[in-house]
């Protein structure tokens, strides 16, 4: 455990489990998708009001764009989760190698 605030080595980085992430850094992803999943839809479709106001169409755009923005946010973070759970699995599979002792692999 460093607590000089150095960055640890590229050894120690690999010798860590990567699916024990700090709960700190858990939610800060969390709270970034939740902030994507809601902010992004929401310019989105704002810039659909703005159309929509140039265009006189109604209210076409702000709810198109909102709709198809809102749901490719969903797929983007059921992809990524999906991918991430199929890492962690095939890591779980992967069979574990000892290192020798005197660094010889013959």
């Amino acid at each position: 455990m460093l607590t000089s605030g150095a960055r640890p080595s590229t050894d120690e980085r690999n010798t860590r489990n990567p699916s024990e992430r700090s709960p700190a850094r858990n939610a800060d992803g969390i709270f970034n998708a939740a902030f994507e999943l809601v902010a992004t839809p929401a310019l989105f479709a704002f810039l659909g009001y703005l159309l929509d106001g140039r265009l006189n169409t109604g209210r076409l755009f702000t709810f198109v764009f909102a709709i198809v923005v809102a749901v490719y946010e969903v797929w983007k973070l059921w992809y990524g989760y999906n991918c991430r759970i199929d890492e962690l699995h095939a890591e779980m599979l992967r069979p574990k190698v000892k290192p020798s002792a005197t660094g010889d692999e013959s």
